[in-house]
């Protein structure tokens, strides 16, 4: 067992992660409330990404995390592939002021924590925060290509896994994930689900909230949070949305965030879609008053195709909505059907709108969203999950883990 400190008890970590706030999407939002309460138990961690943008400052601040930024500043689709050398760098450089590295997103970043926390006498533990990481499916479309160029990919992950597989421990956030590391012979494994702040994401008074964000104050309201990426099922949306708009008046669809210029971006396609069908459906671009969008909402949806454990699902159903979300990946984990909330097969918008339309003639039980809330209160607040990790790290610190 890797030990930096042995007389130390509390590890001090470093949580690697590719992108973070300003960049927001639920990994990043994740990423930032552990390391916050991490913070707060007394737990010393500091977060280590990539500078996403120009003008970000190389180390800050924030919520009484430090946060530092590494090269290349503002490059979006290679980005992280570019920011390599530079992470081998810094955690040699930086070696004698963390004790373990806490992974968050591995898929690329994973290769030099492992191989920079043997070589340097740490501690490392990865943590997926989508399917495919360990097996190399985030990267499905090599299938498409000819096969020496897929045989090649599979290669590749096969030599990455093995340095993956030295890790000292791997986090799921959800049980298909789990069961992917297992099929890799990854381990040990522990399964620590995603977190949320119930407290800002809770029930609130929708009208005034309505008011203040200039939506309309009569009629149904329906929300997507997260990324305009594809793979969201978000084409699927508007098409249900039709169908549904050709027979109900005065509802709207919210869409809450953006593409952010990412290679998966298909926000322009989804502009385009609704100004050519006149759709009723209103474009916030990033925002950072998310829980406010939902909590002036009736009805929150989330059509995609592939998911680990999204947290928009988390903080829509502690928001208090009723939620419709596609039955994939561990989001049934979370929501019982017609119990906390609505699921629906993946690519099918002629059963999402008949959904809609259901919540747009007040039909589904009103105790759904009650339901919802107190699921996430019970097991999907971002201080009891804290607290696992912060058992966990403690374990793999002192080599306690089996």
């Amino acid at each position: 067992m890797k030990n930096s400190a042995p007389g130390r008890a509390v590890p001090r970590i470093c949580l690697l992660t590719e992108t973070f706030y300003p960049v927001v999407g639920g990994g990043e939002t994740h990423a930032r409330l552990l390391a916050r309460h991490l913070n707060s138990m007394g737990m010393t961690t500091f977060v280590l990404t990539r500078c996403s943008s120009a003008g970000l400052l190389p180390c800050e601040m924030l919520d009484g995390t430090q946060v530092c930024r590494l090269p290349p500043s503002g490059v979006k689709r290679f980005g992280k592939y570019m920011m390599l050398p530079f992470v081998s760098s810094f955690l040699s450089r930086n070696r004698l002021v963390y004790d373990m590295i806490l992974v968050c997103g591995f898929r690329v970043l994973g290769q030099p924590a492992v191989t920079m926390a043997r070589r340097l006498g740490k501690s490392c533990v990865l943590r997926a925060e989508a399917q495919g990481e360990m097996s190399g499916g985030y990267a499905s479309a090599y299938r498409k290509l000819p096969p020496i160029v897929g045989t090649g990919f599979r290669k590749w992950i096969d030599r990455r896994n093995r340095i993956l597989r030295r890790a000292d421990a791997f986090i799921a956030i959800s049980e298909p994930v789990a069961q992917e590391f297992e099929a890799c012979g990854a381990g040990p494994i522990y399964r620590i689900r995603n977190g949320i702040d119930t407290d800002v994401f809770k029930p609130a008074d929708s009208r005034s909230l309505r008011r203040k964000l200039g939506l309309p104050m009569e009629g149904m309201i329906a929300v997507y949070s997260g990324k305009l990426n594809q793979g969201k099922g978000l084409t699927d949306l508007l098409a249900a949305w039709e169908k549904v708009c050709a027979e109900r008046n005065g509802l709207l669809l919210v869409l809450v965030g953006s593409g952010g210029g990412q290679s998966l971006s298909c926000e322009d396609e989804l502009k385009d879609i609704v100004r050519e069908r006149r759709l009723p459906v209103t474009f916030t671009g990033y925002v950072e008053n998310v829980h406010e969008y939902l909590q002036a909402a009736d009805m929150f949806i989330l059509p995609s195709l592939n998911e680990a454990l999204p947290m928009s699902v988390l903080e829509a159903m502690s928001s208090g909505l009723q939620v419709v979300a596609t039955r994939v990946g561990g989001i049934p984990e979370v929501i019982s059907d017609m119990e906390n909330g609505i699921l629906i097969d993946p690519g099918n918008p002629e059963q999402l709108a008949d959904v809609i339309l259901q919540a747009a003639d007040r039909s589904l039980p009103k105790e759904l969203a009650n339901n919802a809330r107190r699921t996430i209160c019970e097991r999907y607040s971002i201080t009891a999950v804290a607290e696992r990790y912060y058992e966990l790290l403690c374990r793999v610190h002192s080599g306690r883990i089996s």
